[in-house]
């Protein structure tokens, strides 16, 4: 009995000695190998092909130049203006004129907003004085105004409204169908 219990518990004390029989572990790996894909080489072609958009790389800039000896002193322009071309006549006269054009319609869009900004000022003083005299008016001058314009407010009496409403729909003369 006593080599029962030794072999029942040997398999645990065999994994945790580390000393089990070397053809499962084997067997194991070989499984896993298999089991795993082969690791296929990606290149940058591959990624341009599936949309990889990269940006620049370092791998491409140019090395640093040696420029001599740098002077960090102030200058007065006077070297890098002796090495400007000098503008020609024509040159000159295009930019004149661009200038001109762009000043010209300048002008013309604030002459039009400055119309515009009066014309909306003007309006709006019209209609101040409008609701001015409004003020002014009794109730019954201001309800004639709505009755004139259509926008009597109706009585809460459904049953007049509607004859009236009936009366007006059968005193327009009926068209007929063509």
């Amino acid at each position: 009995m006593a080599q029962k219990k030794d072999t029942k518990f040997a398999g645990l004390l065999d994994d945790l000695s580390g000393s089990g029989s070397d053809s499962e572990s084997e067997e194991q790996e070989q499984e896993e190998q298999q089991t795993k894909k082969p690791k296929k080489e990606i290149t940058v072609e591959d990624l341009q092909r599936v949309g990889f958009k990269g940006g620049p790389s370092v791998l491409h800039m140019k090395a640093p130049q040696d420029q001599g000896p740098q002077n960090w002193n102030w200058s007065d322009g006077r070297q890098l203006k002796n090495k400007e071309e000098e503008e020609t006549l024509e040159e000159r006269r295009q930019t004149q004129e661009r200038a001109t054009v762009g000043v010209e319609q300048t002008a013309m869009f604030a002459q039009a907003a400055l119309t515009h900004a009066e014309r909306m000022r003007e309006e709006k003083r019209l209609e101040k004085e409008l609701k001015e005299k409004e003020k002014r008016l009794s109730f019954n001058q201001k309800e004639k105004r709505k009755r004139d314009s259509g926008q009597q407010a109706r009585g809460k009496n459904y049953v007049e409204e509607e004859k009236r409403l009936a009366a007006a729909w059968a005193s327009t003369p009926a068209s007929t169908p063509e």
